[in-house]
């Protein structure tokens, strides 16, 4: 008689690609947040509280876009909030979406955020963010411990 393994009623467990899809998601939220949004973080603490100039206010301003000190604030909070959510893993798709639309905004509309930021790195960025949105953040995430837990008092 062969040796037949019992079934697994467990949850699924990670899988080598899911560890790879965290250290990818993890890695690439992590850089882009470091090298090219913490100054643009710093800068936009010191716009608020201390009325101190900000380039990035004056290129959008330039771009023609209504509003720049308002909206400049806003799309760096909302992209610092969606990048930390990204490496977490919670609300990935919306986050990626966020991310893939900020991203692509400073690609088309040529923004300087960083003087280490250069074209083929936001594309990169980019490619990252859209499987993000498309494919979700995979089994190593909060998002799929919390529907894991979620499923589990359903029964």
């Amino acid at each position: 008689m062969s040796f037949q393994p019992l079934p697994d009623t467990g949850p699924e467990k990670p899988h080598s690609p899911d560890v790879g899809l965290f250290v990818i998601r993890f890695i690439a939220a992590l850089t882009f947040f470091y090298y090219q949004f913490y100054e643009q973080i710093r800068h936009a603490i010191d716009f608020v509280w201390s009325k101190t100039e900000w380039d990035l206010v004056t290129q959008l301003a330039d771009k023609g876009l209504p509003f720049p000190h308002v909206l400049t604030v806003v799309v760096v909070a909302l992209m610092a909030i969606a990048l930390v959510a990204i490496a977490l893993g919670i609300f990935s798709r919306i986050n990626g979406l966020i991310a893939t639309a900020v991203t692509g905004f400073v690609l088309l509309a040529p923004i300087d955020l960083s003087p280490l930021l250069h074209p083929q790195a936001l594309v990169l960025y980019l490619a990252v963010f859209i499987g993000i949105t498309l494919g979700g953040a995979g089994k190593v995430s909060l998002d799929y411990h919390l529907a894991g837990r979620k499923a589990k008092r359903k029964n």
